[in-house]
């Protein structure tokens, strides 16, 4: 391992609330230190990112364009992962193509990032977005800034981006959002509506789990529009809507769950020629044997922003 990032669901499963597999540390990136006898393609020292989960690709959800609901798919994992010196992985990640040669001159902190990459572009991919469409994003944190980004890769035509702390709201207008605002801001809904000519958004993007942000983002959007639910809410949860309107108003909601390795590759597709750069978001890097402070400052969603582990 030379790189492995601190994603929320880590933080989420670090105080006991997980509705994913316990292992910590999927954003990993590194080197090849050994390979089995029967490995084809790949070798020693060579500079991979790596996928912890892969699909059957033979099931019946994986032949519907579902591969993040295949039964097989949450089983396999890093060894025993993310955050150690060295990991296994396993076969199947393997011969399944869950293992990328890195581009030459990709750092691997870039590499580290495709992971959490793959998982927005599978969550737009799953929205449908247009170009002449608007959106909003519901969380300016590593996820809701790497959604605007690839929005405005995209050449999205107007990009909301909503958070609850001034700092992230400033890293959302440098990362291209043409309007911020305030969470808490009293007059949020007639300020989305003013600058989409009274109708709300077309797609709103929950990057957050937090159950308030799901029941904020439904007046947000406009009629027939889309929420994506990319935030993972802690299990159990419950949100409040009103139903009648959700049905007259026509509103989709439509979840999104991980990443596979398709999109993984259009992400360090897209990093290697520079269509999308995000690690200026990296605010605080911490060797393996600190990772202990790595976690707290990851948990300080004032103070920090991506957080990444050094070997």
């Amino acid at each position: 391992m030379k790189v492995c990032g601190i994603c929320g669901t880590d933080l989420e499963k670090l105080h006991g609330v997980r509705v994913t597999p316990p292992v910590l540390g999927h954003e990993v990136a590194g080197d090849i230190e050994e390979v089995g006898s029967e490995v084809k393609g790949h070798s020693k020292g060579d500079r991979v990112a790596v996928h912890h989960h892969v699909p059957c690709h033979s099931c019946y959800y994986c032949l519907r364009g579902d591969e993040t609901l295949c039964q097989e798919f949450p089983k396999s994992n890093l060894d025993p992962c993310g955050f150690a010196e060295y990991f296994r992985v396993p076969e199947t990640n393997v011969s399944k193509g869950a293992v990328f040669r890195l581009p030459d001159g990709m750092s691997y902190e870039e590499a580290a990032l495709a992971e959490p990459t793959g998982c927005c572009i599978r969550g737009m991919d799953r929205l449908g977005i247009q170009k002449e469409d608007s959106a909003l994003i519901i969380g300016a944190g590593p996820a809701g800034l790497t959604f605007v980004r690839l929005l405005r890769a995209f050449e999205t035509r107007f990009v909301v981006a909503i958070d609850l702390i001034e700092s992230r709201l400033s890293w959302a207008e440098k990362s291209g959002a043409h309007q911020t605002f305030n969470a808490a801001d009293s007059n949020l809904l007639r300020h989305v509506f003013d600058v989409t000519e009274g109708r709300g958004v077309d797609n709103v993007i929950v990057a957050s789990g937090n159950v308030k942000a799901i029941e904020a983002s439904f007046p947000l959007v406009r009629k027939g529009g889309k929420i994506l639910l990319f935030g993972i809410p802690p299990e159990r949860s419950v949100f409040n809507c009103d139903a009648s309107s959700v049905f007259i108003r026509e509103i989709k909601l439509i979840p999104s769950y991980s990443t596979t390795e398709n999109e993984i590759k259009r992400a360090l597709e897209m990093m290697g020629t520079r269509s999308i750069c995000l690690t200026d978001m990296i605010t605080h890097r911490f060797r393996l044997s600190e990772i202990a402070d790595a976690f707290r400052i990851a948990d300080d969603a004032q103070s920090s922003l991506k957080v990444m582990v050094h070997e």
